[in-house]
């Protein structure tokens, strides 16, 4: 029978002011183990149900740092897009870092999470993977997205249109998953669960940006806005715990309370 050894921290702890009593353990966990653990059930290296042919555990890196690394970039490369920054208007440039980092990125972190036994993280790194992937397919030339309602509306206004509009249901869509990764992400961490409820309401302006048919500027740079909020705010959170995992604790994870 497995022993929970969660200790509730308090909160000078959960603000980083004094060490956190459970290391990362807080990141993203199934049913309470470390994602870290290089022992066996048994509390030793070698597993002693087999002596004649023992098992050794070897470590799996935590992939938490990549998921906030390749969504982070993905959000904030289209966040700088949105809000027009240096004048530029066009979004292609987002498949640049969208499809490598923040599809395959987070793919690879999914599997491995699976590996991990962690059920959120796999979950919240395939979704953002699919999202952000299909996200810049929008833009790839060669999948005929575009072409497909630009060159099949009445005239090339109302084919924009209904692109627009087309586009800004993928956006709500995918506000529904986000959502509810915001509702399971009560047990991680601070950054982890104000990024997801900040992307739910970027997407939620970002659809109603063009929900209508026509950009919505204003809108549109206010989902800008948010996104770079959230990019920020995952590279902390990557940041901090790439420096636990290396023994370096100089930045608080603020992990949220558990109530078990």
């Amino acid at each position: 029978m497995s022993i929970n050894n969660y200790k509730h921290p308090n909160l000078k702890q959960q603000w980083g002011l004094v060490e956190d009593p459970n290391g990362s353990d807080h990141v993203v966990t199934s049913k309470g183990h470390r994602l870290t653990r290089t022992l066996t059930a048994g509390g030793h290296e070698v597993d002693s149900s087999q002596p004649g042919f023992p098992i050794y555990h070897r470590r799996i890196a935590n992939p938490f740092p990549l998921v906030c690394i390749a969504t982070g970039a993905s959000l904030l490369m289209l966040g700088f897009v949105l809000i027009r920054h240096r004048g530029i208007t066009n979004p292609a440039i987002y498949m640049a870092i969208a499809l490598p980092l923040g599809m395959i990125g987070n793919f690879a972190a999914c599997m491995f999470s699976y590996a991990e036994g962690s059920t959120y993280l796999a979950t919240i790194s395939g979704t953002l993977a699919g999202l952000i992937g299909g996200t810049g397919l929008l833009f790839l030339p060669w999948t005929g997205i575009q072409s497909t309602y630009v060159l099949g509306g009445a005239n090339q206004a109302a084919g924009v249109a209904e692109f627009y509009k087309a586009s800004a249901m993928v956006f709500f869509i995918s506000l529904i998953p986000i959502f509810l990764i915001f509702l399971a992400s009560f047990r991680t961490s601070g950054p982890v669960a104000g990024a997801a409820l900040l992307i739910v309401v970027a997407l939620g302006c970002l659809g109603g940006a063009y929900i209508k048919g026509v950009e919505d500027l204003v809108i549109a740079k206010a989902s800008g806005a948010l996104f770079i909020v959230v990019g920020v705010s995952l590279f902390y959170a990557a940041t901090s715990v790439m420096l636990a995992e290396e023994g370096w604790k100089l930045l608080p994870v603020f992990p949220l309370p558990r109530l078990e």
